[in-house]
């Protein structure tokens, strides 16, 4: 379970220290474990998702993340466990936020208030309810447990997707203008957060049989829940696009690039092992865009690409041909390219 210490300014001050990053992203971070720790401690029946459910799954936490995402079956009673939950230490109160839905998803959202030993007034850690059937291939469970937060005694575990399972779950949130966080929202680092985890879940996903079952299920839903006239190849479509834009760096869909790169910047405080930049993304990203074209096509992921072999090649695409100084700089990610490029065209 979480010591107390990690509501501490000197806590927060010691991971700042570490990783020289933002101390009230750190502190709000750690006190989102306090509020999935509580909610479990009620025995609230849910699964974890989302961001913040990347800082247990992964190996180590990759990219702060400050709200709790959860889904909860449809009809659950919440009241008696939120009340329960906000008399739980750290937290001095909760209350309600009641929004407007603009399509048919059933949410509820709440604010756990507490005083920040950082700031010194109050602040909250939002909890975002989903009521549905999960529709995740696979579930596992995880301990609360991980580098920024300090535990003694007996671990409480949650219900989280596997990596496959979430990296289908945010292939859907990365396609910004069908069924992802939707460009011109003023969302723009929301937009890239949801690329920079799926690059993250890539590089450790094993199953892409089960990437492929989760999206196909979840991205239904999506497009159904916004009324949108299109099928999942058009999502994909979007998703492939809006990575080709940011590996060209703006050369294609210039536009659209105005917002991804102004989230490539606001992002960067959010990343916590490494200095993420727009340069490091256009490296990254065609990965993302050979899952893409995989999916499309129906045909197996080759996670252990020789590219070597591709260095040679060329595009068939003529606006992929914005991409070739990623040759030089960046073979893998050449690689990736070409073979998406082949997948789709030839």
């Amino acid at each position: 379970m979480l010591k107390k210490e990690n509501f501490t300014e000197e806590h927060i001050r010691d991971l700042q220290s570490a990783s020289h990053r933002d101390p009230l992203l750190l502190e709000r971070s750690v006190y989102a474990f306090g509020l999935l720790e509580a909610i479990t401690r009620v025995g609230m029946p849910f699964i974890f998702k989302g961001g913040t459910c990347l800082m247990l799954l992964l190996e180590r936490p990759m990219r702060l993340s400050t709200d709790i995402d959860i889904i909860v079956a449809p009809g659950t009673d919440l009241n008696t466990f939120i009340e329960e939950a906000g008399k739980i230490f750290p937290f001095v109160s909760v209350e309600e936020q009641v929004r407007k839905g603009k399509n048919n998803i059933e949410k509820r959202h709440f604010k756990f208030v507490y005083e920040s030993p950082v700031m010194e007034r109050s602040i909250y850690i939002l909890l975002d309810v989903l009521f549905e059937d999960a529709k995740y291939k696979r579930l596992i469970a995880k301990p609360i447990k991980n580098e920024l937060i300090l535990t003694d005694g007996e671990d409480l575990t949650v219900q989280i997707p596997s990596v496959e399972s979430i990296l289908g779950d945010k292939l859907t949130a990365f396609a910004p203008h069908t069924t992802g966080i939707l460009l011109n929202s003023n969302k723009d680092m929301e937009i890239i957060k949801q690329l920079y985890d799926v690059m993250t879940l890539i590089e450790v996903a094993e199953d892409f049989t089960e990437v492929r079952e989760t999206y196909y299920s979840l991205v239904q839903d999506e497009i159904a829940y916004r009324g949108l006239d299109i099928g999942p190849g058009d999502a994909l479509r979007d998703t492939y696009n809006a990575a080709v834009s940011i590996a060209s760096r703006g050369k294609v869909s210039k536009e659209d690039y105005v917002s991804y790169l102004q989230g490539l910047r606001d992002v960067r405080s959010h990343i916590y092992v490494e200095n993420f930049s727009a340069e490091e993304a256009s490296k990254r990203v065609p990965v993302v865009m050979y899952l893409v074209a995989c999916l499309l096509k129906n045909v197996p992921f080759e996670k252990d690409i020789d590219s070597a072999a591709y260095l040679g090649a060329g595009f068939i695409s003529d606006e992929l041909k914005a991409l070739k100084s990623l040759r030089k700089v960046a073979p893998a990610g050449y690689a990736c390219a070409v073979k998406a490029d082949r997948l789709l065209n030839e």
